[in-house]
């Protein structure tokens, strides 16, 4: 019985502990990612917004030198 846990009996034990902690970690990620997926949308449509401003700024500020400067295409109206 003193042998019973020792050797490869332990690298057994931990290995199954191992594989159970796993094993609810690949349960639980399908619920993680679905939580998350809205998130990163919003993210992606600000990202989008950001690059079609920059691309307006840089077009605009290209532009500013060789004529009057009209408003910027994304400048609020006051």
């Amino acid at each position: 019985m003193e042998d019973l846990l020792t050797g490869a009996a332990w690298l057994t034990v931990i290995f199954s502990i191992f594989l159970v902690f796993l094993a609810i970690l690949w349960t639980l990620l399908p619920f993680a990612i679905f939580g998350i997926k809205k998130r990163l949308d919003e993210q992606i449509k600000i990202g989008n917004k950001l690059v079609s401003y920059h691309k307006a700024l840089h077009e605009y500020l290209k532009n500013a030198g060789d004529t009057p400067a009209p408003s910027p295409p994304f400048a609020k109206p006051e």
